[in-house]
């Protein structure tokens, strides 16, 4: 009887490394996209725009805005994102809002 053979078969499967959640999705067609700053948005509520209505605010933070979120914003956790692009778009457009503000902690 023939001792049980320790080298590694050449038909194991190699582990595959982990990838990031956003990989499962499509590369972003806009690499470059415009950054909105702080003071930007400021002046905004300043000249009487209102968020919801003239611009709305996107958290896509997942469970780090414990410090608190920006009045106004709605949070959707970049996970969740992608699928939700056609809803989105529906009632963003249906309410007729022109700037939609995508913001993460990172």
């Amino acid at each position: 009887m023939e001792a049980p053979s320790t080298t590694p078969s050449s038909t194991a499967p190699v582990p595959k490394p982990e990838q990031p959640w956003h990989a499962a999705y499509p590369t972003p067609r806009n690499s470059d996209p415009r950054a909105v700053t702080r003071s930007e948005i400021l002046q905004w509520l300043k000249d009487g725009q209102v968020p919801g209505q003239d611009f709305v605010l996107v958290d896509l933070r997942r469970a780090d805005h414990e410090g608190g979120t920006i009045r106004g914003s709605i949070n959707l956790p970049a996970q969740s994102l992608y699928a939700s692009i056609p809803t989105l778009y529906t009632l963003f457009s249906a309410a007729e809002v022109k700037k939609v503000i995508f913001y993460c902690g990172a």
